[in-house]
């Protein structure tokens, strides 16, 4: 079938004006918004508190971290990682290793800083106070000031 020249135009415009929203709306990243990570966040907190008595409770936890971090916002996503990272060499620790011991503590020691952080983000996105995973508490008293 033969279409005049304008109507190809405007035919072709279309498809492409189509395929260019179609890609948007695929390629669109809804599961990493706040909203999303908040609702399954709230779901999973009971999961995410201790006392952690079996070794198995840290592969838990460990594996609740990872599924949220799958959708966890940009925002905190740096910060997110850390602290799984942290999760996960807490499971694999040799007790009876100093050296792996001394890691650990080392490590729980840079993640102060992104736990911090994300029980922030958390309190403020989501209304909600993060469980003590490394020995913090959920919120962070604003810093005292001393008088010269």
């Amino acid at each position: 079938m033969n279409f005049p020249r304008s109507l190809r135009k405007v035919l072709a415009s279309s498809g492409c004006a189509l395929v260019v929203m179609t890609l948007s709306v695929a390629c669109s990243d809804t599961e990493h918004n706040g909203a999303n990570f908040c609702g399954k966040l709230e779901k999973q907190l009971p999961g995410l508190t201790g006392p952690l008595t079996a070794t198995s409770d840290i592969g838990d936890l460990l594996s609740r971290y990872q599924n949220l971090a799958k959708i966890t916002p940009l925002a905190i996503e740096a910060d997110w990682k850390t602290v799984t990272d942290l999760i996960k060499q807490a499971a694999d620790v040799d007790p009876e290793d100093p050296l792996s011991r001394q890691e650990l503590s080392d490590a729980a020691y840079q993640a102060e800083r992104p736990a911090r952080n994300i029980a922030t983000w958390v309190e403020s996105t989501c209304g909600l106070a993060m469980p003590d995973v490394i020995g913090l508490e959920g919120s962070i008293a604003p810093a005292a000031t001393v008088a010269p």
